[in-house]
């Protein structure tokens, strides 16, 4: 077996017990944690958003990193201190504390798993890389499909700090396996990291003048912020969602959890698109089919419909961090990914406004509904505007073509 894809199933974990974990398993703590410490759904949401927002700021920092230090070492160090944060998120009473902890937890999803992995696959895979992409970004749905269950059962029998305190230190143990199976390099001649960026410095990395300049940029930019927006607040709040409608605590948690892995089963499949057809087909279908399952939560809740939203909206919001990336790669080349990824990236702060939106919504009507409605309609915008980019605009329109 390729070697990369044992390097891909680590980032996947990373994602998994990093990334997702603290994100979808607050499906679990939200209701608890406003009994616990009477905080609001819209101040944890808030806390969401500033997490957020900094997982978004350390994404250029960590692909800038990545060319500077050792992979290797840097999963390594996100496991260890991202565990540990973790496992504090339940001994804090203030929610500002618990806001930062959140963050903490959530960069270092992203140097154990998130961006840094998203380099190393970058590294790794040409033909296949859409699909490698997409391994790694399953640990995050994964991770929804079946530890927000595990954290409500836990929260059940043992309580909010020791729910914490073994998801927390779950993610710990993962750091002796990154030091253990990371490589930085498919030929192993850079062992360090600083031969990898001398190789990188063969190209002329794009400035941040030249991307200002670039049309694509601001449409592909702020096109996946929007999803990627619609996808966390959707997600960050589905489980309470599907309580309000009547469902019992452990069958919104099911239905939830089923969501998750249905985008686990969406990343994978995502890729396998843009590898057959092209990244940016596959970019302008993602968002209409997005809009449209997402409309789905708007039906009568019967059980037939809640079945469709689950299976439609899973898989189709499934293939956002999975095609991002990829057309990404695709438009601007291999080569210049890094450099352009590390810019664009920047786009993902306005996932926050998604924690925020529907924390807000609630608060103001009782429901998600204002949030979602205007999720849809900015779907709809972003598929409008990602239309007008076309094929032959892409830096890898004929190498892809050759690959496939």
């Amino acid at each position: 077996m390729f070697y990369g894809w044992k390097l891909a199933t680590i980032g996947s974990c990373g994602n998994l017990l990093l990334q997702g974990s603290v994100f979808y398993t607050m499906n679990a703590f939200i209701e608890p944690l406003v009994e616990l410490h009477g905080w609001s759904r819209a101040g944890i949401g808030l806390s969401m958003t500033f997490a957020s927002a900094m997982m978004t700021l350390s994404m250029p920092i960590g692909i800038m990193l990545t060319n500077k230090m050792s992979i290797r070492l840097l999963m390594t160090l996100g496991a260890f201190i991202g565990g540990l944060s973790y496992v504090g998120l339940g001994y804090v009473d203030d929610i500002r504390l618990f806001a930062a902890l959140f963050a903490i937890v959530w960069v270092c999803g992203q140097i154990c798993g998130g961006v840094v992995a998203t380099m190393l696959m970058n590294r790794w895979f040409a033909a296949y890389r859409g699909r490698a992409f997409g391994l790694v970004n399953m640990g995050t749905s994964l991770s929804g499909a079946f530890l927000p269950f595990v954290a409500l059962v836990l929260v059940d029998t043992l309580g909010v700090s020791w729910a914490f305190s073994i998801l927390g230190g779950l993610a710990f143990l993962l750091f002796p396996l990154c030091w253990r199976i990371i490589r930085n390099t498919p030929d192993g001649v850079a062992a360090n990291a600083f031969a990898a960026a001398r190789e990188e410095e063969k190209v002329i990395p794009m400035n941040w003048r030249e991307l200002v300049a670039s049309r694509q940029m601001w449409i592909i930019g702020v096109s996946f912020g929007i999803g990627l927006m619609a996808v966390g607040g959707v997600l960050s709040q589905l489980k309470p969602r599907f309580v309000d409608t009547g469902m019992s605590s452990y069958v919104a948690m099911g239905f939830m959890c089923l969501t998750a892995l249905l985008g686990a089963v969406g990343k994978y499949a995502w890729g396998w698109v843009c590898d057959r057809t092209t990244p940016l087909f596959a970019t302008k279908l993602l968002f209409l089919c997005n809009a449209l399952s997402l409309a789905c939560i708007f039906l009568p809740h019967t059980l037939f419909n809640v079945i469709l939203f689950v299976v439609g909206y899973g898989v189709c919001m499934g293939g956002i961090w999975t095609v991002f990336p990829s057309v990404v790669a695709y438009l601007y080349g291999k080569k210049q990914f890094p450099h352009v990824y590390k810019y664009i990236s920047l786009f993902v702060a306005v996932k926050s406004l998604g924690y925020a939106a529907v924390g807000l919504s609630h608060s103001l009507t009782g429901n998600y509904n204002m949030a979602y409605m205007g999720m849809v309609i900015l779907l709809l915008a972003a598929f409008a505007a990602t239309s007008t980019i076309r094929e032959h605009e892409a830096a890898e329109g004929n190498v892809f073509s050759t690959c496939n």
